[in-house]
């Protein structure tokens, strides 16, 4: 992931791409997914969405692992939060985050791939209290977005939504962590003091209702572990159910089910 300042359109794109699965469509974008965020909130058309998505995990809706589905889903769909933000921390870049205009595919393994189109771009150099305004509003417009989708796939799994939140939560601030951590990033003081604030911004609990990215966390801590700040997660993602022919998943290397020497152990192999 990188960063040169000023605003680079295809630059900006790569990396959304690479790291986020998230492409920027146009307007005139014939190749939508077949689904669309809105879809998520119609009961028909969302457990038709979530009983293939458990079926690609080796997963059931109806039944053991239905609750899995639902944790499994939020942590994908934080992808598209991370998206959002590192187009706004990064490039100085506002995505459009509309129910209409957030269009996604599953993966054929139960992950999700994403289109969105900008909303604004180059809010680079503009005052910063403009800019302040511009991140406290797309942090309240992703909450917004995330409550019903989460809360209704809630429904359908049986999961959590406090779970959910916490994985959502959990990756927006292992997100800023790493951009602030690694100067491949950031590059420029500029940039670097720009992150820190958004940072601030986005886990403020103030005014956020009842749902926030501000959850606390644990950091990982080892006396061998030299790397950046790592956090454990306060909830199992489940992930381990998933069951993919012979392959099973275990537990993910922020998994607070995951003793502190096999932590060590999968990130230094990393």
């Amino acid at each position: 992931m990188g960063h040169y300042p000023g605003y680079d359109y295809s630059e900006m794109a790569e990396v959304l791409q690479q790291f986020f699965v998230t492409t920027i469509r146009v307007d005139c974008d014939d190749s939508k997914y077949p689904f669309r965020v809105k879809d998520l909130l119609d009961e028909e058309k969302r457990d038709l969405i979530l009983r293939e998505q458990a079926m690609q995990q080796g997963l059931q809706l109806d039944g053991k692992g239905s609750v899995a589905v639902g944790t499994l889903f939020a942590k994908r769909y934080s992808v598209l939060v991370m998206a959002v933000i590192s187009a706004f921390s990064l490039y100085d870049t506002t995505l459009r985050i509309a129910d209409d205009d957030v269009w996604f595919e599953l993966n054929g393994t139960g992950g999700m791939r994403y289109k969105t189109l900008l909303e604004r771009t180059s809010l680079e150099g503009k005052d910063p209290v403009q800019r302040r305004s511009e991140s406290r509003l797309l942090k309240k417009r992703m909450l917004l977005h995330l409550e019903p989708v989460l809360r209704a796939v809630a429904i359908s799994t049986g999961a959590s939504d406090k779970v959910m939140w916490s994985l959502v939560a959990h990756n927006v601030q292992q997100l800023y962590a790493r951009m602030i951590n690694d100067q491949r990033i950031w590059k420029t003081d500029q940039r670097l003091a720009q992150i820190k604030e958004d940072q601030s911004l986005w886990l403020d609990q103030h005014n956020d209702n009842g749902y926030t990215f501000a959850i606390e966390l644990q950091q990982f801590e080892h006396p061998i572990w030299q790397g950046p700040p790592f956090f454990i997660r306060r909830y199992c993602c489940l992930a381990y159910q998933v069951r993919n022919g012979s392959h099973t998943h275990g537990y993910c290397n922020s998994c607070p089910k995951l003793d502190s020497e096999s932590r060590l152990h999968n990130l230094l192999q990393q």
